[in-house]
């Protein structure tokens, strides 16, 4: 392994320290990028539907956060160590009061429930360091 490799891996490392290793263990580099990526993405899309009354980007948005598992919802406190999580359920049905389609819409909350959002270890949040570099990050309990 050269160097670079090892600083680079090193420095994955320290980012994900407070993960879960049994949801680190299951999950790639590129896996854990790419559920990364379903998060900010999801996250953006809820608040974009949300501004813009967006029934359909509502349930696309709870469709991947009901994939990508429990994600903190931000600006919230944290209670007993554990954040308020999105509730992906809630924004299907708030993605049908929308004008969604009704019956995808309770496809998605159904999912949700049964995929048991909370039933991993850990959660999704958002964080930034002192220089300002902000990115989501997945904590174990």
């Amino acid at each position: 392994m050269t160097m670079l490799r090892k600083v680079i891996a090193l420095a994955f490392a320290a980012g994900i320290g407070s993960t879960n290793l049994t949801f680190a263990d299951e999950m790639t580099p590129e896996k854990l990028a790419d559920a990364r990526t379903k998060v900010e993405t999801a996250v953006a899309l809820a608040n974009i539907a949300k501004a813009d009354k967006d029934g359909e980007a509502m349930l696309v948005a709870a469709r991947m956060l009901a994939e990508a598992g429990p994600v903190a919802e931000q600006g919230t406190k944290v209670t007993d160590g554990k954040p308020t999580l999105m509730d992906a359920g809630k924004m299907a049905i708030m993605a049908k009061e929308m004008g969604a389609d009704a019956k995808k819409a309770d496809a998605v909350a159904s999912t949700a429930t049964s995929a048991g959002e909370t039933s991993r270890d850990g959660y999704w949040y958002y964080s930034c360091d002192s220089y300002n570099n902000c990115q989501w990050i997945y904590a174990g309990y």
